[in-house]
């Protein structure tokens, strides 16, 4: 029978995970042995905060369940602010801790916390192992919870359990997990009818479009409608003439113009709405694939449920081939030309030393489909006015926005996509919070 660690590292293989982030401790140091001598990597990160930001990054990059393994007490500690930025964005996540020996749990032992009461608010669930022979039963739970429901969960394992024996791996990957609810066709139909009333559309595309791009310009084509952004997808969208650029901050004001003057959105997969660039009420279209984020930023009048290819492609199927709204897709192109041309002379009228001479320099270098990993700051604002994407992909701390997030997410992407180019857009705060993961960045 294999032991508590040997059986935990094969239950994570089983359900696709390929890297385990981490720093070493006492409490979890036969689990670590056991990885060494295991098919998982173990990536040995300076601070449990870098490496649950690693984890993160690789739910948010794969869809597959990120990592991290922290040692008990401080080391648990430190968890939280990655942990945080999973829940807020909804990445799976699967944090393991060691825990103090059974014999001391609830006692004023050193280094003893309540771990469930210190992580319950920023997970999905949080337990500790009650005995050795639970451990697939629990971790199973554990997982499907975070798959299902795309979030953080966390384990906590007494250090005198590791290396008890406990029952053979017996479970199986659970790929019905990820399927998603789905609107009707006489829903979809609907919306339709909907969108066909609206007159000055536009459609605000966030995280959850960036694999239905192709989709949302076709449906812009259809309605004459201006394309808006959020930071996740500055460097997806490719040029066309209805893209008007980012929302928010360091933004575009063709954007924040147009979206004053139309008289609904189409939001597609996104979350974020800043209410202070539109005081009146919008009329809302909103596709998500997540039913509560329907309505999330800014109440919808119409929801739709499901992928965002597959609803895309059945609403545009739905909509008359009519030329559509001349008048307001020439007042969209033209914004969105006099927008790129008032960002060409800001560029060139600017010092060599100016930011967004260098965010320009960036896009002109990266290949299609490198990946930015941005931190918290100033830097970000100039990456979203400045950056042309060409099928790029931008991670971030969305919705937590924790100083540090870049050079461990950058770590994780740099793991999981080996061959392309990786970089990190940190400012001098980030980076000096958890600088000394760049000694692990240099290692791998």
């Amino acid at each position: 029978m294999p032991t508590v660690a040997q059986a935990l590292a094969d239950l994570l293989s089983v359900w696709g995970v390929q890297f385990v982030f981490g720093t070493a401790g006492d409490t979890i140091l036969p689990f670590l042995a056991c990885l060494g001598e295991h098919p998982l990597r173990l990536v040995q990160m300076r601070n449990e905060e870098s490496a649950a930001y690693a984890a993160s990054a690789v739910a948010k990059l794969t869809g597959t369940v990120g990592v991290v393994v922290s040692d008990g007490g401080p080391g648990t500690g430190r968890l939280v602010n990655g942990l945080a930025d999973a829940l807020s964005d909804r990445a799976s996540v699967l944090a393991i801790s060691g825990q103090v020996e059974s014999m001391y749990l609830g006692t004023g032992h050193k280094q003893y916390i309540n771990q469930q009461q210190l992580l319950g608010a920023i997970t999905l669930r949080s337990e500790n192992l009650g005995c050795p022979s639970s451990l697939q039963t629990v971790a199973s739970d554990l997982l499907r919870t975070a798959v299902s429901q795309a979030g953080p969960v966390h384990l906590s394992i007494p250090k005198d359990f590791w290396q008890q024996q406990t029952q053979e791996v017996t479970a199986k990957p659970e790929p019905y997990l990820k399927e998603t609810a789905q609107s009707s066709v006489g829903v979809i139909e609907q919306g339709a009818e909907w969108l066909k009333n609206l007159q000055k559309p536009m459609i605000l595309a966030g995280r959850g479009a960036m694999q239905a791009l192709p989709e949302v310009l076709v449906l812009a084509e259809k309605l004459g409608a201006g394309v808006v952004y959020t930071l996740p997808l500055v460097g997806a969208v490719p040029g066309h003439p209805l893209v008007v650029g980012g929302l928010g901050p360091g933004g575009s004001e063709a954007a924040t113009e147009l979206l004053g003057e139309c008289d609904g959105v189409v939001k597609v997969g996104a979350t974020y709405w800043p209410t202070v660039l539109t005081s009146d009420k919008k009329k809302v279209l909103a596709i998500d694939s997540h039913p509560a984020n329907i309505s999330r930023g800014i109440p919808a009048d119409f929801g739709l449920v499901g992928e965002a290819q597959t609803v895309l492609a059945e609403l545009v199927s739905r909509l008359d081939t009519s030329a559509p709204r001349e008048s307001w897709s020439a007042r969209v192109q033209q914004l969105a030309a006099q927008w790129r041309q008032r960002l060409q002379s800001e560029l060139e009228e600017a010092p060599l030393s100016h930011p967004g001479r260098a965010i320009r320099v960036l896009s002109e270098y990266a290949d299609e489909g490198a990946v930015f990993c941005l931190d918290v700051g100033d830097h970000v604002l100039w990456f979203s006015r400045f950056f042309q994407g060409k099928g790029q992909q931008v991670l971030v701390s969305g919705r937590w926005r924790g100083m540090g997030f870049s050079l461990g997410s950058s770590i994780a992407a740099q793991l999981v996509y080996p061959e392309r180019q990786v970089f990190c857009l940190v400012g001098d705060g980030g980076f000096s919070m958890l600088m000394g993961d760049f000694i692990s960045a240099v290692e791998l």
